[in-house]
């Protein structure tokens, strides 16, 4: 592929067991508009120095009703060029009434990239912008140098809050800075983090920014000084 695949509202891209889509250009992969959907294929990344996004969300599509129907699911995303760049889903929200919740991510896995999920809420000239209420389950990231990463403020008018990661699994490596680093109210993060003495530093891999508040982080493999909570006082975490 050397250009982007826009995936039309209404309409569903399901590949069979071995589909396979190789990026062979610095360009976004797939970006989906309002109910649509990409199910069971593999997107490999075959291009040095990398700083796109695979799959893209813009909130301007304004996925903001609970029934609406879009999904991502049985995904496997790869950077295979020997080098960690790109990212692998970016959710992102920059214009008054922009919008990206109730979306569903099911069963993706994410190997060697930059940022594995990015969900960033800009602050518009006027009005809100919002990313909250996703659900990602069943996700794995492996070989990133920020696994999940929520930007915005704490509330609005630029939020990202509500999102909820369940059955997460999470593999760090020598190129791993953060697991979670966050913005934003309400969000929880509940899996398993492996191999935390891969990574090549002792600080915290784990940060509440100060614009956080009512965040749940349940990951017990990391240990209390691995988290750095610098946003408010009700920010909860498990530890040993």
């Amino acid at each position: 592929m050397t250009g982007t695949v826009i995936i039309k509202q209404g309409v569903k891209l399901q590949g069979s067991y071995g589909t396979r889509f190789v990026l062979g250009a610095n360009v976004r992969g797939f970006e989906l508009q309002k109910d649509a959907s990409l199910w069971d294929a593999s997107i490999m990344v075959d291009y040095n120095g990398y700083n796109k996004e695979v799959i893209y969300l813009d909130g301007k599509y304004k996925y903001y009703n609970t029934w609406n129907n879009s999904s991502l699911q049985n995904l496997v995303l790869v950077n295979w060029t020997g080098t960690v760049s790109g990212t692998g889903i970016r959710l992102y929200s920059a214009g008054s009434g922009h919008e990206i919740s109730f979306v569903n991510f099911t069963d993706i896995k994410i190997v060697s990239f930059e940022k594995g999920i990015y969900l960033k809420a800009v602050k518009p000239a006027s009005g809100f912008a919002y990313v909250n209420a996703n659900r990602f389950d069943k996700i794995s990231l492996d070989d990133c140098i920020e696994n999940i990463v929520l930007e915005g403020s704490e509330t609005i008018p630029n939020e990202c809050s509500g999102n909820y990661f369940t059955n997460l699994q999470v593999q760090p490596s020598s190129n791993t800075n953060h697991i979670l680093t966050i913005q934003g109210q309400y969000n929880k993060v509940d899996g398993m983090c492996w191999d935390l003495h891969l990574i090549q530093h002792t600080n915290p891999v784990v940060i509440f920014k100060p614009e956080s508040n009512y965040n749940d982080l349940v990951m017990r493999s990391i240990p209390a000084n691995r988290i750095l909570n610098s946003g408010k006082t009700k920010n909860r975490f498990d530890t040993f």
